[in-house]
């Protein structure tokens, strides 16, 4: 593997055992070594040649979307076509013709009929990402589509026959959204027969040098920037960092460093300020060995989780606590930020 300079001290040799598993990751997009990344493929790549449905769990940027596409094409219904929705993109009143379709008539503006994401994805698989963001109506009749494998088009007299293999996607717990009365527990059951939990970045740091040098070589071809290196200190600061937005927002700070560069060369200067937290935020009884410093400001992978917190409070700051501007700020999705503030009781 052609590494980039910089990075030659941070990538250890793939062992001859993983070689061919690795390879095999890679060409679904899913980059890393580490052996929680492998054994989470293994899973998918097992449970691909059955029918039954797949609950993907794990936070915002793990790369959700990319094992469902691995299990579709490493599975049984690979000659089928995979539908992609997301629950949390559409409005309410209009995901369920989005997922259903509707005829003619059916309301106003419905000037043609048209064809729903099941009814698309018949003979193949439909993924349904943040399903814990469906409304509980709207729950009730994807229970109907599992328990009947039949559809009926909204506006529509005629029943469908379906035959979908179903692998939703959610960042949430959805046992406690179960337990909240946010979820139907029957659904759940019915979504979650094969189980899949996807590790955030900071649960395999060792991965994080392939992925940076995985999005170089990407935006070096898409955007036509001859970046040739990465300063070692740049590649010890983004191993230590908590990613909060995970592998997406690993690959936004790489991709704004690119283009922000003076040179063929990643520096600190070109790391954006986000990812740094003040030398206040460290507790003085740490000793900072291994630091990276910018300035008078400070990154250790020591209290991670003070660190974020402070890089959450940052942006809600700078945003004058606007949750959208906050969370496309620290490269994350608006539910993912929710969460944290609970977590760090930031009101």
């Amino acid at each position: 593997m052609e590494l980039i300079s910089g990075l030659e001290n941070f990538v250890e040799a793939v062992p001859p055992e993983k070689a061919s598993i690795v390879e095999e990751m890679n060409g679904f997009g899913i980059i890393g070594q580490s052996d929680t990344i492998i054994q989470a493929f293994l899973r998918v790549k097992k449970s691909a040649k059955s029918n039954a449905n797949i609950l993907i769990q794990g936070e915002s940027g793990t790369g959700k979307e990319l094992f469902a596409i691995a299990n579709h094409y490493m599975g049984i219904r690979c000659d089928g076509t995979i539908v992609k929705i997301n629950c949390a993109a559409i409005p309410e009143n209009l995901l369920e013709s989005e997922l259903f379709g509707y005829e003619k008539g059916a309301f106003t503006g419905a000037v043609r009929k048209k064809i729903g994401k099941f009814e698309l994805a018949d003979k193949g698989t439909i993924f349904l990402d943040e399903i814990g963001e469906m409304s509980l109506s709207l729950q009730a009749k994807i229970l109907r589509v599992i328990e009947d494998k039949t559809i009926s088009r909204v506006g529509g007299l005629e029943t469908i026959s379906i035959d979908v293999r179903i692998i939703s996607a959610t960042n949430l717990d959805l046992w406690q959204e179960v337990r909240k009365g946010n979820f139907r527990e029957d659904l759940y059951y019915r979504l979650n027969v094969i189980f899949l939990h996807l590790p955030p970045l900071r649960e395999r740091r060792e991965d994080t040098p392939l992925l940076i040098n995985h999005f170089i070589k990407r935006y070096r071809e898409l955007e036509s920037i001859e970046i040739n290196a990465i300063d070692p200190d740049v590649v010890k600061l983004l191993i230590s960092f908590n990613w909060p937005g995970n592998v997406r927002q690993l690959e936004n700070v790489i991709h704004h460093a690119m283009i922000m560069t003076e040179s063929d060369k990643i520096t600190l200067s070109d790391i954006p300020e986000n990812i740094f937290t003040s030398i206040s935020s460290v507790s003085k009884t740490n000793p900072l060995d291994g630091y990276i410093k910018k300035d008078n400001v400070i990154i250790t992978d020591l209290d991670l989780e003070e660190m974020e917190k402070s890089q959450i409070l940052k942006a809600l700051e700078k945003s004058h606590w606007k949750m959208t501007k906050a969370a496309n700020l620290l490269g994350i999705h608006r539910n993912t930020l929710t969460q944290k503030m609970k977590k760090y009781n930031l009101k």
